[in-house]
């Protein structure tokens, strides 16, 4: 249930172990990303209930890639509808290297512990969060050792001299299958597989001595690979030797503290009270080092090789940066996040809290780089964009809390645009005479349609001097002022031709602001008798779902006016490509998670305008009239 990654740490076995809670949820997907290089291992939790979400898959693969071991929980065990083999069988799909070093006591709300299939011992609870160690249940003993059996022949499986062993009929005792285990998973190839009741602490004193005793610690895990100024690859050692070298994973935006920089330290040591570089050549003073437990901030006097701190008030230090105590600053692979796909337009909650809103949205984006916060040019409206409405809406609640400023949420306007269809011909002519110096400029403009896309062309076509060359440049500014609004409903024009072919003048009364407003004045005219047409944006539209919700899908994006591109098959999911347009998909983030169980997810892409279909026209023309 988090929106935002947390840090905190504890002490198990004598061991100080950094913990990082990411969320899970797919809105707030940039935390765990920006998280995934600052850590050595993974701990993937799924759901005994419903099993392994579209979400799990996404970042397993991410975890692939990044090469990080890991580890998978089977939660809520205590629930209904909870299934462990069912899980572990899908896990296994998942990656073949998923072995169960547990099996359940009871099921569903009788869960009353686990059994450990290396050891053969079982840890029952009882309200307490540490399990009492004994015997394996009776009824569960024939069971346990079958389990047992398939988890040395899966062990061994990774292991050469082992699999041999094992083959010849040796037996493989605990020790030898801890030894492989520990090396099958800093190695990546076991991935093993314990059981949980979180709200009850079933499983937890287990789950870290797990994590304890077959994760790398940093001094085992793989070296980081960074960039060194000159361009070359350059692995970290994680040892006191050398400048300290760490990287910024995460920035919070506090209100008293401004922002705090979340920092993983790859190599050397880095002080408090110090001098150091930021990317960019950015020269920061470092002050107090600290870790968070929650709210509390603990003093550190230095983050050593491997751990992770904070630090607040660097001037320029930003996720992604890298800080150095001396010598030349390296640089990360930079981290591509999901870029936003919903946008609302915004209004503060109290009308004179305007720039407080925008400042404050401005300092959000630091903590959370998927934020879009922009003032679109054509309506005025402060736009927020993100990944879904609910995230949208969590950032609403962080103003609140922090900043003491709330927003109001508003569909945006639609950027639609205007265009025309035939070609015309029109008079601009502005003449007023006040007693004095008059007001005199005449011109005859003719439009034509250009190909979408094509823009604005203007052509000086005139003979003669009927209008002096240095009030040519004042039609332009008169006509591109009467396209920012066209005949319709008021939307900027777009894929026009237009050319000025004769005017006359005045040598006394005309003047440049006269052929401005003729221009102008000419422009409109000729926009009406052109058959002017409106334009909407039509977007490509990528929804990845399960298979059994394609056709639901399908059917779906076709009521919204969508053409289907086609549909590609990623293991049980399917992407389903359209091109849809932008003002059928502005409530689409809630309709597709009703449709999907929260299973589906969407990327949004402008593809080009086209013509809004007749009977839609007033549609929009009365959106614009009321915005």
């Amino acid at each position: 249930m988090s929106v935002s990654a947390a840090l905190t740490n504890a002490r198990w076995q004598g061991v100080k172990v950094n913990l990082l809670d990411t969320p899970g949820e797919p809105s707030f997907h940039a935390d765990t990303l920006s998280v995934l290089p600052a850590v050595d291992a993974a701990v993937m939790v799924v759901n005994a209930a419903s099993g392994i979400e579209l979400q799990t898959r996404r970042l397993w693969a991410r975890c692939e890639e990044l090469g990080l071991p890991r580890i998978v929980v089977v939660n809520m065990l205590d629930r209904e509808r909870a299934a462990f083999d069912e899980v572990m069988a899908a896990l296994r799909d998942l990656a073949p290297g998923c072995v169960a070093l547990q099996m359940p006591i009871g099921a569903e709300h009788d869960l009353a512990g686990v059994v450990s299939l290396v050891s053969m011992t079982a840890s029952t609870y009882d309200g307490s969060a540490t399990g009492v160690a004994g015997d394996v249940p009776g009824d569960l003993a024939d069971a346990a050792q079958a389990a047992r059996d398939a988890l040395i022949e899966s062990v061994a499986e990774t292991d050469d001299e082992l699999i041999e062993r094992y083959l010849s009929g040796e037996e493989i005792g605990t020790a030898d299958l801890i030894a492989a285990i520990r090396g099958g998973v800093r190695e990546g190839r076991l991935f093993p597989v314990v059981c949980a009741a979180g709200d009850r602490g079933i499983g937890a004193d287990r789950l870290m001595d797990l994590i304890v005793e077959a994760l790398p610690s940093p001094v085992e895990a793989r070296p980081r690979t960074v960039t060194s100024a000159d361009g070359s690859a350059m692995e970290l050692a994680c040892s006191e030797d050398g400048p300290g070298i760490a990287y910024c994973f995460k920035t919070l935006a506090d209100q008293f503290s401004g922002r705090i920089n979340l920092l993983r330290n790859l190599s050397g040591v880095l002080p408090s009270d110090s001098q150091a570089t930021g990317t960019g050549g950015t020269k920061e003073r470092v002050g107090q080092l600290f870790t968070l437990l929650g709210k509390e901030h603990q003093g550190l006097a230095a983050i050593g090789p491997g751990d992770i701190g904070a630090v607040a008030k660097l001037k320029e230090l930003c996720t992604g940066h890298v800080l150095v105590t001396g010598g030349p600053v390296p640089s990360v692979p930079r981290v591509m996040l999901p870029p936003a796909v919903m946008s609302f337009a915004v209004t503060a909650a109290n009308g004179g809290d305007e720039d407080k809103l925008y400042q404050s949205l401005r300092r959000l984006c630091d903590e959370d780089p998927t934020l879009d916060v922009h003032r679109d040019e054509e309506t005025g409206e402060l736009i927020v964009g993100g990944l879904s409405q609910l995230h949208v809406e969590v950032v609403g609640e962080r103003l609140m809390r922090r900043f003491g400023v709330g927003f109001d949420l508003h569909p945006p306007r639609v950027p639609y645009r205007e265009s025309i269809t035939a070609t015309a011909q029109a008079e601009g002519k502005h003449k007023k005479q006040t007693g004095g110096r008059g007001q005199f400029a005449d011109c005859w403009l003719r439009v034509e349609p250009l190909p979408h896309g094509a823009g604005f062309e203007f052509v000086d076509q005139i003979v003669g001097g009927a209008i002096p060359r240095s009030y040519i440049p004042a039609v332009e500014k008169g006509v591109l002022e009467a396209m920012r609004r066209g005949e319709l409903g008021g939307y900027p024009v777009v894929d026009v031709r237009v050319t000025v072919f004769d005017g006359k003048h005045h040598a006394v009364d005309s003047s440049e602001m006269a052929f401005k407003i003729a221009g102008s004045l000419g422009m409109r005219a000729a926009l009406a008798k052109a058959n002017p047409v409106l334009l909407e944006p039509i977007m490509t539209v990528s929804v990845t779902v399960p298979k059994q919700y394609v056709g639901d899908v399908m059917g779906d994006l076709s009521g919204r006016r969508g053409h289907p591109l086609g549909m590609e098959a990623i293991g049980e999911f399917e992407i389903v490509r359209a091109e849809v347009p932008m003002s059928e998909m502005l409530s689409y983030a809630q309709e597709l998670r009703a449709m999907t169980g929260g299973q589906g997810e969407y990327t949004m892409d402008f593809a080009r305008y086209e013509e809004v279909p007749g009977h839609l026209v007033d549609r929009a023309v009365a959106a614009a009239a009321t915005a």
